[in-house]
């Protein structure tokens, strides 16, 4: 029974938050936190690091007029960063062709509808993040790093707008805490592992 567990490959799933292990060193994901949004063609994994913001803003990197163009930008992954990617909970009545990643949150929609709303000179009608390139895993590569302890899976995000308003450690040592008492130790584990 337990030899077939150790077979059986963890299931990825759009709307998953996989939360980096302490121990991860590679830089792009050293105490992230990533939402997964779909299995692209390859059957690999495409995500957004939601905790690593920028030192930029929408006027920095784009012509979005209004007061969205004060907007923080955010770190997506190492993959295109010419390419930008939004999170938010406006839905496809605001946004059309917006994705439901979760009940209440959604990536991506019309652009020219995004630049639209801002343009209006009103706040967006709702909580939305920007971010810069993405993370990508080829087939079966995110599954075996699941099985090798470099991310924990927090399986149901209850308020989905916390993922887009908070960010930074505050977001990661929140995670762990859902990871639940398995992963305790992480929150203990010093970010320079110098200190240990």
């Amino acid at each position: 029974m337990e030899n077939n567990e150790k077979r059986q490959r963890p299931t990825i799933r759009h709307g998953q938050v996989l939360v980096a292990s302490p121990l991860l060193t590679d830089p792009n994901f050293r105490r992230s936190a990533v939402i997964v949004l779909e299995e692209d063609s390859s059957h690999g994994h495409i995500g957004l690091v939601l905790n690593r913001e920028l030192d930029l803003t929408l006027k920095d990197i784009c012509d979005m007029p209004g007061p969205g163009a004060e907007l923080k930008v955010f770190n997506g992954g190492p993959v295109d960063l010419q390419r930008l990617f939004w999170l938010h909970d406006l839905g496809p009545e605001v946004l059309p062709g917006a994705m439901e990643i979760l009940p209440g949150l959604y990536v991506g929609g019309d652009y020219n509808a995004l630049i639209n709303e801002s343009a209006s000179g009103h706040s967006l009608p709702g909580i939305i993040r920007f971010y810069l390139g993405y993370s990508g895993w080829g087939a079966a590569q995110l599954e075996r790093e699941i099985e090798a302890g470099a991310w924990g899976v927090v399986e149901n995000v209850l308020d989905p707008r916390e993922l887009i308003e908070t960010g930074g450690m505050e977001m990661w040592y929140a995670l762990v805490r859902r990871l639940g008492s398995r992963y305790r130790h992480w929150s203990m584990i010093p970010s320079d592992p110098n200190l240990n």
